[in-house]
């Protein structure tokens, strides 16, 4: 996976070369022709070509444990482990907006892809079921102790409910209690001490949500708030994933990780020497001067900007007119993880869509957290909004 390094840089790195030169009052023209190839659909009369020369690892420690990640949010499998997700993690922007409580409630939420974009101008959709968490809901108070009724607030999801006296007791189904799991009603069958107090943990279908539109290398920020997903290539029709919400931050998953340092050769060609050397000047500025601060702050540090030779190549022959070429190199460093999540034991569900479309009807064996290293592209160029 360390690929997405190289990929991801490299778009940024052309990125951020467009946003400096678009606001060049005599060179903003260049912007199209910033790009990693040499194949341009036009002979422009400059443009850069940003090409990946090498890559070395930084290795942080001999097995490159980070640490535990806590949080909100942690992605998790079902039936089998399928990647329409490349990551997610939790939006703290959302949360400090929401007066630091995370603003979606917890739960667990079936994301499904509906079908699969085929190339970057090609939209895709998904849709989510949400199975809602609710915790220590007032069921009862015991006046008598032979009170033989008491209903829920919402209906829980078959197999998911868990009946508990005074917090500390867990009924059991069958012989404490039953349940109408259509309508929530709840039959008493055994005594209780006046006084006692039933309280309910369970799950409860939410709203679906879909479809909803994403492209290759994006990230959604506002379906789940509270929740960033960033979508890469790996999704396929069917594809079904869980995001799993918390109220409070828990240990979702171990961290390892490291740094890559990259080096990018630039070429600058143009038509006319002066401008080459313009441009030339113009790009190691703007990186290393104007980009730089800003780059680090997201962690992406620019090591080092160097001018290479300069060379020419023949544009006429019969004109003697030439392309004029000069050569720079960038290095920059980057972060790279991999997310561990933790094993969670979750119960059975099998939720249903309320318009009967066809989602996640059925969830044939237990949902299982991640075991597969989930690498965070903090860099990719889905982390900018588009």
């Amino acid at each position: 996976m360390y690929y997405y390094l190289v990929s991801s840089l490299k778009r940024r790195l052309i990125l951020e070369l467009q946003d400096s030169f678009r606001a060049h009052p005599i060179y903003s023209k260049i912007v199209p022709f910033i790009q990693d190839k040499h194949v341009f659909e036009e002979r422009p009369q400059y443009g850069i070509v940003v090409m990946g020369a090498s890559a070395n690892k930084v290795q942080w420690s001999p097995d490159n444990f980070l640490g535990t990640i806590q949080s909100h949010v942690m992605l998790a499998y079902v039936e089998k482990p399928v990647f329409p997700l490349e990551w997610i993690r939790e939006d703290l922007n959302a949360i400090r907006g929401n007066n630091g409580a995370f603003p979606s409630p917890p739960g667990v939420y079936f994301l499904e892809i509906l079908s699969a974009p085929t190339n970057p101008s090609e939209p895709g959709y998904f849709a989510i079921d949400p199975l809602l968490t609710e915790f220590d809901r007032p069921v009862l108070h015991f006046q008598s102790g032979i009170e033989r009724e008491a209903q829920l607030e919402h209906a829980p999801v078959q197999e998911t409910l868990r009946l508990w006296e005074n917090g500390r007791y867990l009924l059991k189904e069958g012989t404490d209690y039953t349940v109408d799991y259509t309508t929530g009603a709840i039959q008493i069958i055994s005594r209780f001490n006046p006084g006692s107090t039933l309280t309910a943990d369970y799950r409860r279908a939410g709203t679906s949500i879909g479809p909803v539109e994403y492209r290759w290398n994006t990230s959604d920020y506002s379906t789940i708030p509270g929740v960033v997903m960033a979508f890469g290539k790996r999704g396929k029709a069917g594809d079904k994933v869980a995001v799993v919400t918390t109220p409070d931050r828990v240990d979702a998953a171990q961290a390892f990780g490291g740094k890559f340092e990259l080096s990018f050769d630039l070429t600058v060609i143009a038509r006319d020497p002066t401008q080459r050397e313009e441009i030339s000047d113009f790009t190691i500025m703007s990186l290393w001067n104007d980009r730089k601060a800003k780059l680090e702050f997201e962690g992406i540090e620019i090591v080092d900007v160097s001018i290479g030779g300069e060379s020419e190549e023949t544009y006429d022959e019969t004109a003697n007119d030439f392309f004029y070429n000069a050569s720079v190199s960038v290095q920059m460093r980057a972060d790279w993880e991999a997310h561990y999540p933790l094993p969670l034991t979750i119960s059975r569900v099998t939720p249903d869509r309320p318009d009967g479309t066809s989602g996640i009807q059925e969830v044939s064996g237990d949902m299982f957290y991640a075991t597969h290293p989930i690498i965070v592209g903090r860099n990719d160029d889905f982390e900018r909004i588009r």
